[in-house]
């Protein structure tokens, strides 16, 4: 299923034993995703209020419209929201039932602030199947003292699996997770199922 509200594709569907699963994107790439939802409504629902760059924080809205009026390169990258939420979608299925551990779609974290957008980066680094704490993320940042900042940048993640912030886990359990921490348990557990390949970052990137 496809639809264009207020300039964003969403696309989704059922995904086996995952429920409903859904993408959703700009012309520039993703900007959110969901996963275990118990009804198309209640997904739908979901990516609509993720993709609007999460209205209860910081601006972020008025920050993706501001640099997506201010993007040059939108419009000669000649991608189609509807093409990237479709794959998005796609990659998502492989991840979640044949154990796909690359997945590239284009991302679109204009709506985050700069150290929410450095944040992400160092996530997508995390390798399938391991986790690491949220003291090593502020490590990585080079602010070893901003445990709350961190804990924000995780939390306002809204590309769920592509920006895989259910890695982050705490020294104590598994920390929060935007979907419950059952199925942050459920994504480590199907990511050990399956065979590591090398990571497509490495740590020095």
């Amino acid at each position: 299923m496809l639809e264009s509200p207020q300039e964003l594709a969403l696309a989704i569907r059922r995904i086996d034993a995952w429920g409903w699963c859904g993408a959703a994107a700009t012309e520039v790439g993703l900007v959110a995703a969901t996963i275990a939802h118990d009804t198309e409504p209640a997904c739908l629902d979901a990516l609509r209020a993720s993709s609007t760059a999460a209205r209860n924080r910081a601006r972020g809205a008025q920050r993706l419209h501001r640099r997506r009026l201010a993007d040059a390169q939108v419009a000669a990258a000649g991608r189609s929201a509807y093409q990237i939420a479709g794959n998005g979608l796609e990659q998502l299925w492989e991840y979640l039932v044949t154990g796909r551990q690359r997945l590239d779609a284009p991302l679109d974290t204009r709506a985050g602030t700069k150290f929410q957008q450095r944040a992400w980066n160092v996530l997508r680094r995390i390798p399938f199947s391991e986790t690491r704490t949220y003291a090593w993320l502020a490590n990585e940042l080079r602010q070893p003292a901003a445990a709350r900042a961190v804990g924000t940048a995780v939390g306002a993640n809204a590309a769920l699996v592509f920006i895989p912030c259910h890695r982050i886990v705490g020294v104590r359990g598994l920390g929060g997770y935007s979907r419950g921490r059952d199925t942050k348990r459920r994504l480590l557990d199907h990511e050990r199922s399956w065979p590591s390949m090398p990571p497509l970052f490495s740590d020095s990137s």
